[in-house]
């Protein structure tokens, strides 16, 4: 959903917002059936990888690609659409490899 200005409160529904400074995990939220939008920014030279967990984040999986082939798995600035088909399935972002710079990231849902 994003603000309809700046200082307008965020109208997604679902959102996890934060940054990378290093390797590490991103908070998670619970998405619905529906598009999903991961949107990462920067300027940095690291991996980031999108996940998910079916068993309330006991377990957690690497989306290789969303439902049109998208490589999920971010070494630049980038953003992608995908798609969630399962009832309240946990997503979150892990930088897997970092070396420099500072990686931001927002995963919403409307």
């Amino acid at each position: 959903m994003g603000k309809r200005t700046p200082t307008s409160p965020d109208e997604a529904k679902s959102i996890i917002t934060g940054s990378f400074p290093g390797t590490g995990v991103s908070a998670s939220s619970a998405f619905f059936p529906g598009g999903i939008n991961i949107v990462i920014t920067g300027t940095f030279t690291a991996t980031v990888k999108v996940r998910r967990s079916f068993d309330g984040g006991i377990t957690w999986v690497f989306l290789d690609s969303d439902l049109n082939g998208t490589d999920l798995t971010f070494t630049a600035p980038g953003n992608v659409i995908a798609e969630e088909v399962e009832s309240a399935a946990l997503w979150s972002l892990e930088c897997t490899a970092f070396t420099s710079g500072t990686i931001n990231y927002r995963v919403s849902q409307g």
